[in-house]
């Protein structure tokens, strides 16, 4: 192989990285059509998140655009709570055997309040008022802890 095509392959793998970040830099920045960048929509694996998707004591977390939020149904009640633990920022997950919420991480657990239950977390979770109807649930406003 000659030192003329060894260049030239170098120079090409450097203006494709180059490339691939400056379209990863303006995808981030520019704007995502239709306002889905600030969807308060909640979106799990299977798409929107409806109410009816949750049975009664069950949680999972689903996303929006304020980020993963946890959703406990208690009876008609749907309770959100920031996902992201205040330790570390592990994802937490609902347990209905216990009744808490709790981060696989570090074992920190919580209430449906956010109210910290045992440490190692030493700030509450995040409250989100939500709101569903026949579309999906979607984020209200975060509330006062």
């Amino acid at each position: 192989m000659s030192r003329r095509l060894v260049n030239g392959l170098l120079g090409l793998g450097a203006v494709s990285a180059l490339t691939g970040l400056m379209g990863t830099a303006l995808a981030y920045l520019w704007p995502m059509a239709g306002g889905a960048a600030g969807s308060t929509r909640l979106v799990g694996r299977e798409g929107p998140l409806l109410a009816t998707a949750l049975g009664d004591d069950e949680g999972l977390v689903a996303r929006s655009s304020e980020g993963k939020i946890l959703v406990v149904r208690k009876g008609d009640e749907l309770i959100g709570l920031e996902a992201t633990c205040t330790h570390l920022g592990c994802t937490v997950a609902w347990n209905a055997a216990s009744q808490q919420v709790e981060c696989p991480c570090h074992g920190a657990r919580y209430n449906l309040r956010g109210e910290v239950l045992r440490g190692p977390a030493r700030d509450p979770l995040g409250r989100i008022e939500l709101s569903a109807d026949e579309a999906g649930i979607s984020v209200v406003r975060r509330l006062d802890s």
